[in-house]
């Protein structure tokens, strides 16, 4: 059997400002901080039974350390060091440990430059008693939470100067597959949103239009319940004085948005509501062109492009 992922797992940021960024993803947006080790804090949201989808880490400057996807076993991991090794990737094995909570992985940076990093085991640790629901299929109680904190990771959006070569190489490098696209009109692909799992988007692969840049993170999404949450967050937002990026709907993926950035390291985060998912093995994916939709959202626009290197 080939090598499969089985998801988008966590996301390990960096911000100059260890401190002033956690006073934002868990005091005002509503991350749960699981465990602190040095300079590096890990979290997760409130409805995610995984050690942590956030590593949080002090250094010089932002950027993104690496994204983490989970494997279906073990020995996927064995297996995608090999053929990666084989297209002349080099590959970085990372002991158990090493990043609290998880098991054994592999890093490596993909062909136009984005670090990935794949792993099968994380632990599934209890938050402290006074925390805890009462459910036992449930994390945390929604009395002891940010009443607007993100449910679970769902997806993230990755610009790249090569996106259409990048997308095609997650594809036939690491088993994704594409649920939408959109071209302009001249043929060219601006968009690709592809899964690891098969039943919904996990990232989403757009064209940067700036020549030379490198490769980068736009924003990582977090699901919240409905679009009344979305309003809940701006609210929240306001009252902390921390300006949004928009709010909308899009028309690839229908789902409904935030956009909002920590002050201290301007790493992003969508709060996203609806959208649908995928279980079709014989999907076909849905082709969208500029004489279908200029201006690519149904509801609204994002008011920034600004993302954050590797």
């Amino acid at each position: 059997m080939p090598p499969e992922l089985a998801r988008l797992g966590h996301v390990a940021l960096e911000t100059p400002d260890l401190d002033g960024s956690l006073s934002f993803f868990s005091d005002v947006v509503g991350f749960e901080e699981v465990e602190r080790e040095g300079d590096t804090s890990y979290l997760r949201a409130v409805d995610e039974f995984d050690h942590h989808s956030i590593a949080l880490t002090e250094a010089e400057e932002s950027g993104v350390d690496h994204i983490g996807w989970q494997t279906v076993d073990s020995e996927s991991l064995s297996a995608f060091a090999e053929r990666l090794e084989g297209e002349g990737i080099d590959v970085t094995w990372v002991e158990a440990g090493e990043e609290l909570g998880q098991g054994e992985a592999i890093r490596f940076s993909t062909p136009t430059g984005h670090e990935f990093e794949f792993y099968h085991e994380m632990e599934k640790p209890d938050p402290p008693a006074e925390r805890r629901s009462k459910l036992k299929n449930k994390t945390y109680s929604r009395t002891t939470t940010n009443p607007i904190a993100p449910r679970r990771i769902d997806h993230t959006q990755l610009w790249d100067t090569d996106a259409a070569g990048f997308a095609e190489w997650l594809q036939e490098a690491l088993g994704f597959t594409v649920q939408e696209q959109y071209d302009r009109t001249d043929g060219s692909r601006w968009g690709t949103f592809l899964t690891a799992c098969g039943n919904k988007i996990e990232a989403a692969v757009i064209d940067d239009e700036e020549a030379g840049n490198d490769p980068a993170l736009h924003h990582i999404a977090y699901k919240v319940d409905t679009a009344d949450d979305l309003f809940d967050a701006h609210d929240a937002m306001n009252e902390h004085g921390i300006p949004t990026d928009g709010i909308g709907q899009h028309s690839i993926s229908r789902g409904k948005f935030l956009y909002v950035r920590d002050p201290v390291s301007g790493h992003r985060i969508e709060f996203n509501a609806g959208g649908y998912l995928v279980f079709d093995p014989n999907w076909e994916p849905i082709a969208w062109t500029e004489d279908d939709l200029e201006d690519r959202q149904w509801i609204g626009q994002i008011k920034s492009k600004e993302r954050v290197n590797y």
